[in-house]
């Protein structure tokens, strides 16, 4: 199949996959589902806070990381306005925020070890945070909210 003219062919499967916003935010959630994890587990061994204080904190450190691997390197929005950005970022955050220590406490009080009851909330919040980041936190006013890999030259 040949290009449409003007346009040049968008590159093999494994480079779109590459380069896909959804491939690069399970990636970095990784990274800061480890980093979650490793704060969680160190405060919950050195600190005699209690585990929702120790989730608390673990997550605000998290999501300032993630805010800023997403936007940098997921979304490709590191051009766009960082106070939009922040300002639709926050809400989601709040929201997941509710949803995690909800998640945790349930799953933690029927008898599931905290680092578990943390992946499992985590797991359930993926889905919602790849579509407000996509469609709302990293949106760009200028292509109708598609991210920088989905974008087609005109």
């Amino acid at each position: 199949m040949s290009p449409v003219a003007g346009q040049e062919p968008r590159g093999s499967w494994p480079a779109r996959v590459y380069r896909h916003s959804l491939t690069r935010f399970l990636f970095f959630s990784a990274v800061g589902l480890t980093f979650d994890l490793t704060v969680l587990a160190l405060m919950d061994a050195l600190t005699p806070l209690p585990y929702q204080a120790s989730v608390t904190i673990a997550f605000v450190l998290t999501y300032a990381l993630n805010f800023c691997l997403n936007r940098w390197f997921a979304f490709d929005a590191a051009h766009g306005h960082a106070g939009g950005q922040l300002g639709r970022f926050l809400p989601q955050v709040a929201a997941d925020y509710v949803l995690v220590v909800f998640g945790v406490t349930l799953l933690v009080e029927l008898g599931l070890p905290l680092l578990p009851a943390r992946v499992l909330s985590a797991a359930t919040n993926a889905v919602l945070n790849y579509c407000a980041y996509r469609w709302w936190t990293f949106r760009d006013a200028g292509t109708a909210g598609l991210p920088a890999d989905e974008q087609v030259d005109a």
